[in-house]
């Protein structure tokens, strides 16, 4: 059997985690004062709430400790382990699971695979999901490895925010970006970078009146035909801007002539970081075939 594992930076909904039996490490997250734990003692909106209210919050890490007790807890058993981990470039957990994974196997003989998704948000969580159908459909390690080495390398983000405070509150922009920006009312198109799995900004755009236009363009930039993206599910992602997403939603079905794209939201492990009001396309920018449309 194999045992799935990937954190809560993926956003996967409470249904999709208990229906396909996936174990989701815990990242907490802190105002400084108190920690909590998104789904437990808070939500998300009570989190982009509180940040427009002038609240920092931070993650932490997966601990060492849980990566080692769950993996040698299911090899212990007989079982393979397979973690997809959020991007390294983004947080140091891939780093800890390594770590933990060498201590198992120092002291039993297993099969542990462990694959930095080199994303976030549910396009990785996107990755855990189609891994679970082909657990669920009894494929074998090595076919879902073959399926995460080409999803890690092809799924692409577009994505903006309104406000720059957010990112350059979490690091991700720098403190004269973060103050040139507001002077010049300028959005960043950001993606998540397919060489390092880092956050980058990519092109900028004065204004918003324009920005599902420049984020298209963003898209097509990355591939050969067009109709690669009518071929696949589209996600589109929100913090606390449901009208944004829907806004992005309408305007790639126009443009494609697709009604394919599934709405989901950014939750707080992620969103604490990059604000309320990021929203986002994710696509891939090449097809694999069997697993390019999404189904749950």
């Amino acid at each position: 059997m194999i045992k799935l594992f990937c954190d809560m930076g993926a956003d996967i909904p409470k249904n999709l985690i208990e229906k396909y039996d996936i174990t989701v490490f815990t990242m907490a997250i802190s105002d400084g004062d108190n920690e909590y734990i998104l789904g437990e003692n808070i939500d998300r909106l009570k989190v982009f709430k509180e940040m427009k209210e002038g609240v920092v919050f931070n993650t932490s890490q997966v601990t060492y400790k849980d990566y080692y007790d769950k993996f040698k807890e299911e090899v212990s058993k007989g079982n393979e382990v397979l973690y997809i981990s959020l991007s390294s470039g983004i947080t140091g957990t891939y780093n800890t699971a390594i770590m933990a994974k060498n201590a198992v196997l120092e002291e039993m003989d297993a099969r542990i695979e462990l694959i930095d998704s080199f994303n976030a948000v549910f396009g990785y969580g996107s990755m855990v999901i189609k891994s679970a159908k082909m657990i669920r459909e009894n494929k074998s390690l090595d076919e879902i490895l073959k399926l995460l080495n080409f999803l890690k390398k092809h799924i692409r983000y577009a994505f903006t925010v309104e406000d720059l405070k957010y990112l350059y509150r979490g690091g991700r922009l720098s403190k004269t970006k973060y103050f040139l920006g507001n002077l010049l009312n300028v959005c960043p198109i950001l993606d998540v970078s397919k060489e390092d799995g880092t956050l980058r900004v990519v092109d900028r755009i004065r204004g918003k009146k324009n920005l599902n236009k420049k984020l298209f363009e963003n898209v097509k930039s990355h591939i050969a035909d067009i109709d690669v993206l009518k071929k696949q599910t589209l996600f589109v992602f929100h913090g606390d801007c449901e009208n944004k997403a829907l806004e992005l939603k309408e305007f790639l079905q126009n443009e494609l002539d697709v009604d394919d794209i599934e709405i989901y939201t950014v939750e707080a492990v992620i969103g604490c970081h990059t604000g309320p009001d990021i929203f986002a396309v994710c696509y891939l920018d090449e097809l694999y075939g069997k697993y390019d449309k999404f189904e749950v």
